[in-house]
């Protein structure tokens, strides 16, 4: 699984993890989307945008509250942003994470200044290239994965938490289990292949899990970081990483730019050789770290929380005094150079005749039949036709073609099934009618339009389904004006506001089936005559044999009694 994922089951087709996706990293398969690792820069704006909630985070929490039950030292690298999260409970989260069980924890912005150092020196370079700082992992993957061209602009160093994380396991032991807690669901995926970082977590996963241990802020002491400056803990504000540079008289100019949309326009910019001799400190989110992807979902404003990070900050001047860094001597032997590799997969580009043909299949056969609508996510409808043929998207994502296609075979149903259908608004006016129904009561479309539906049929049938919520089905019934004989449903769609009028006219199959009566019935009377008629002859024929049968016996008995004379006389 990547670190950001959607739920399969819940995944409803609306597209807006889609629409938000800066990169277009979401292929969308048998209408489930899922994430594109290879091109997907975990910026977190799916996974907010899914109205389903829908998103899976890979939590390491698990892998964490393991490293805390063994026998090995656990030390927490938390990044300054977590004051703006936590507000005036801020002091007490150094003892919250103890009592979790981690043996130490530090600020992860304690090992930024080889990192500024750098910075400074690319901000001083003598020559007009334009170079990116590489604080924000989301940016830096915008650019490998997006923009390899310009690689070369991005500055060779390590994140902060990187460094920190070389830095405590130069300090405790290569052995020290590292954790970094931070505002960034980016941070999980640069830590994976870094051996300084053992684990990652977000604010939001730090914040569920002290609740669900029960563990009250308020009853907790106060426990402070000391030793870092005013101008560090501010660090997670838009400007501030590189605000000591920008006031020097430096080489290059200094641009601060944050949110994603306007750090595309930057690198596109830079692509295009309009940007010069400038240093530009880049964040993904907007209001940067305090407006990072894994901060809680609490409804507290970024203005909200640069105002906790600044009142905290100042409380804390105030309390003590800034201390001395005494980090520098574990920094000074950590390495912040790094080489960024391009990650880039380039699309498949396919022919125009490739993208015609895509485009015809989502009825778009002509300039005007691209509405560049973008509710399937694309910018374009021939965006949206690449990503068909890179198996990215899917034809029915089209929201226009598919609604009017199932416009088209609504219509299509509606005109030609056998059925009379009228349908008609709560006040029973008619608003349309299929051609079945202008036919039965011969009138033209436009003329019936708008017309009461009593005008044609009996209203009291109408008003009954309506105020009593009961509908008619398959009723059998004659409308003398038309001397026609109908089976009727009349249905109140409630939802709509609206009344149903389904009928076939049966009048044919009446007379006919009336027909077929009378010829049966005429054919039993025939029936019954033939009987009667052979009943009669019957009787006739029985009559005539016991007339010849009687004179028969007479014959024959007077034949007997001359023969018995006969026999005696002699």
């Amino acid at each position: 699984m990547w670190f950001v994922n959607f739920s399969k089951t819940n995944c409803k087709n609306c597209y807006a993890c889609v629409r938000v996706c800066p990169v277009n990293a979401i292929r969308v398969k048998d209408e489930k989307a899922r994430i594109i690792k290879e091109r997907c820069i975990v910026c977190g704006r799916c996974s907010k945008a899914c109205p389903q909630n829908t998103k899976g985070i890979r939590s390491e929490k698990s892998i964490v509250k393991h490293f805390l039950k063994s026998k090995e030292k656990v030390v927490a690298s938390i990044a300054p942003s977590f004051i703006s999260t936590f507000g005036e409970n801020s002091s007490k989260i150094p003892n919250a994470l103890k009592t979790l069980g981690f043996d130490y924890v530090e600020e992860t912005i304690s090992a930024v200044d080889p990192i500024i150092k750098e910075y400074n020196i690319y901000a001083n370079k003598d020559e007009e290239n334009t170079y990116i700082t590489s604080f924000c992992p989301s940016v830096n993957n915008l650019i490998q994965k997006h923009y390899p061209e310009i690689i070369n602009n991005l500055i060779p160093v390590v994140s902060p938490f990187i460094c920190h994380g070389n830095m405590l396991k130069e300090k405790y032991g290569e052995d020290v289990k590292v954790v970094f807690i931070g505002p960034c669901l980016a941070k999980k995926v640069e830590a994976y292949d870094n051996e300084s970082i053992d684990a990652v977590l977000t604010f939001e996963e730090l914040e569920k899990w002290i609740k669900s241990e029960n563990i009250n802020l308020k009853e907790l002491e106060e426990s402070a970081f000391n030793n870092i400056s005013l101008h560090k803990r501010l660090f997670p504000i838009v400007g501030q990483p590189i605000k000591d540079i920008s006031n020097q008289d430096t080489k290059k100019n200094i641009i601060s730019v944050d949110g994603i949309e306007e750090c595309i326009q930057i690198l596109e910019s830079i692509k295009r050789g309009k940007f010069k001799n400038t240093l530009l400190e880049m964040s993904c989110c907007r209001h940067s770290c305090i407006g990072g992807s894994g901060m809680p979902e609490d409804g507290i404003s970024c203005y909200e929380r640069k105002q906790n990070l600044s009142k905290y900050a100042n409380n804390l001047l105030i309390k003590n005094k800034e201390g001395i860094n005494d980090e520098n001597n574990y920094l000074s032997k950590i390495c912040v150079h790094k080489e960024f590799q391009s990650l880039n997969i380039p699309l498949r580009i396919p022919s125009e005749e490739e993208v015609e043909e895509i485009l015809n299949t989502m009825g778009k056969y002509k300039k005007s039949d691209e509405l560049n609508c973008g509710s399937c996510g694309y910018k374009t409808c021939r965006e949206k036709a690449v990503a068909v043929y890179n198996n990215m998207a899917e034809i029915n994502m089209c929201m226009p073609f598919m609604r009017e296609k199932s416009e088209n075979i609504t219509n299509i149903i509606f005109d030609t099934t056998p059925n009379m259908i009228v349908i008609t608004n709560k006040d029973l006016d008619i608003i349309q009618l299929n051609h079945a129904a202008r036919k039965f009561f011969n009138m033209e479309r436009e003329v019936v339009k708008g017309l009461p539906i009593v005008m044609f049929l009996e209203e009291e049938k109408f008003y009954n389904v309506k105020n009593n919520n009961k509908n008619i089905y398959k009723e059998k019934v004659t409308i003398k004006q038309y001397d026609s004989t109908i089976i009727q449903s009349i249905i109140w769609v409630e939802q709509s506001q609206l009344m149903i009028w389904i009928a076939d006219d049966i009048t044919r199959n009446e007379y006919i089936e009336k027909k077929l009566q009378n010829m049966k019935i005429d054919a039993i009377n025939m029936a019954q005559k033939v009987i009667n008629k052979q009943m009669t002859v019957a009787q006739e024929i029985a009559s005539l044999l016991g007339e010849t049968t009687a004179e028969t016996k007479v014959t024959l008995t007077q034949l007997k009694n001359l023969i018995q004379e006969e026999e005696e006389n002699i």
